[in-house]
């Protein structure tokens, strides 16, 4: 099918589109294939994985919904608790949270973020851009890797590619109704991360600027719009500061991690430059490699109404690699923002090949692409699940969810899998204090500063662990009981 009748079909100039589409669920039924491969046979083993888990497991113990604890009481006010609300009603009806259904509300996202990136190649391209981006964005790195991470960010990329979506949908803000919904998806979108909820507005500012100048500015104008917008994402930070103190919410929330954790400062960091092209890079394989014909053919298109829309995924794909690129922590999966848009450019140079066997190239490479994939996941799994072994420190600990310390290892990953409060010491003279006040039981060291047990302590190892490939022991404080027993039993004298 040409290209120009395509844009007819998917833009409503050729007649009335069809309801049902064969090609969304193609790419839907495939994208969960691939996207669900494997699912919920990778450990949670790392603080980041188990984060969101964590506060999701004292949401539905304790029933701190609203502004859910860590293990060690304190509230958790640096990121919103949409992930660990949504992991919590996954977790509903067993009654606990399980690796699995710790996972489900970023796999539900990922697949989420496949279809919403088929219609949008559709909207603006025409269907073979629709399904060769929706493919495209299912075998992407980094779409599979962080839609089996318990982490809000397969989350934030939901709502932020169905912004986008609205966006395109509305006219490019032509639609003041649509606006509404607009602001609304970014608003939920700011429940996940905070601040990155709103990089799609700034996408559509630049856009709409560019095409259009003041003029395009003010057609994104919504008074309704803002209030929604406000009244989503507002309340949440409101109550955070009011259970926390106002001071311990401005240094720890909006500083701390909104503020100077996005802004880099300082002189300029040539390394760190690298290091975000290298992120961006990764998330992206294997497809990242077409990006650059892609980009270097939308540069050079002349056509006014395809020019319009491809300029839309040049400034979204600027703007969120500079926002990222420019901020003070650098993370591989800060760039995940990155594959729906590069997936979109993809499918929209693929869709103006005239080659004859383009179909036949694409389908041939996909194919690689998931067997290859599905070959390192299955040889990677077992791998990484042994860099942890829990299950001798299991057999000696309590069945009951009693409290242990923990010092130099991951408290989080360990309070997860244990299934109980791990809390960190600053050294093992505070771990073996708060053991004798009675705050807790059992301390688990890393071999590394096993050596500042003093020689008289009355902790003694009785079991061995591994956690994110770090060793560990655990120390049983049952001589210290005793020995405070007999020293309170002691005469005086």
């Amino acid at each position: 099918m040409e290209l120009g009748r395509e844009h007819m079909l998917s833009n409503g100039h050729g007649g009335p589109q069809r309801r049902f589409s064969p090609g969304a669920a193609l790419v839907g039924v495939l994208g969960a294939a691939v996207l669900t491969y494997n699912f919920g046979s990778r450990l949670l083993i790392t603080n980041d994985d188990t984060r969101f888990p964590v506060l999701a497991r004292d949401a539905l113990t304790n029933g701190h919904w609203l502004i859910p604890a860590m293990p060690d009481g304190r509230p958790h006010i640096v990121k919103p608790p949409l992930a660990a609300w949504l992991i919590a009603l996954a977790s509903w009806p067993e009654g606990h949270v399980s690796a699995r259904a710790a996972v489900l509300p970023s796999l539900f996202a990922a697949i989420g973020v496949v279809l919403l990136t088929y219609w949008l190649a559709r909207r603006l391209f025409g269907p073979s851009a629709g399904a060769v981006a929706g493919l495209t964005v299912a075998t992407m790195v980094g779409m599979y890797t962080m839609a089996h991470s318990p982490m809000p960010d397969m989350l934030q990329l939901l709502a932020g590619t169905g912004a986008i979506a609205v966006y395109v949908a509305s006219g490019f803000g032509a639609a003041p109704t649509m606006l509404v919904l607009f602001y609304t998806v970014i608003g939920l979108g700011s429940l996940a991360k905070g601040a990155p909820g709103f990089v799609p507005l700034a996408v559509a500012i630049l856009d709409a600027f560019i095409a259009e100048g003041l003029a395009g500015l003010k057609r994104l104008v919504s008074l309704p719009g803002w209030i929604v917008l406000a009244a989503i994402a507002v309340p949440w930070w409101i109550a955070a500061a009011v259970f926390v103190g106002y001071g311990r919410f401005v240094s720890e929330y909006m500083l701390a991690d909104q503020g100077r954790y996005f802004v880099r400062s300082g002189r300029p960091d040539w390394w760190a430059s690298a290091a975000a092209l290298g992120f961006a890079v990764t998330v992206l394989l294997p497809w990242g490699v077409l990006l650059p014909l892609a980009v270097r053919r939308a540069v050079r298109e002349r056509d006014p109404d395809t020019q319009r829309r491809v300029r839309l995924l040049l400034v979204w794909l600027t703007t969120v690699f500079v926002i990222m690129a420019v901020s003070g922590q650098q993370r591989e999966r800060y760039y995940l923002p990155l594959c729906p848009v590069a997936a979109l450019l993809i499918g929209w140079w693929y869709s103006t090949l005239a080659w004859r066997w383009r179909a036949r190239a694409f389908v041939g490479a996909w194919a690689a692409v998931v067997v290859v994939g599905a070959v390192v996941v299955t040889l990677d799994t077992p791998r990484y699940n042994a860099t942890t072994n829990l299950r001798t420190v299991r057999a000696v600990l309590p069945s009951s969810p009693t409290r242990v310390f923990a010092l130099d290892l991951q408290d989080l990953a360990l309070s997860f899998n244990l299934d109980r409060p791990v809390v960190n010491c600053k050294n093992y003279q505070s771990c073996e204090q708060r053991v004798r006040n009675g705050e807790g039981g059992y301390v688990l060291i890393s071999d590394r500063m096993l050596e500042q047990q003093p020689a008289g302590s009355c902790m003694r190892p009785v079991a061995t662990g591994l956690v994110t490939r770090r060793p560990f022991t655990v120390l049983d404080p049952a001589q210290c009981a005793q020995a405070g027993s007999g020293a309170s039993s002691r005469p005086p004298g």
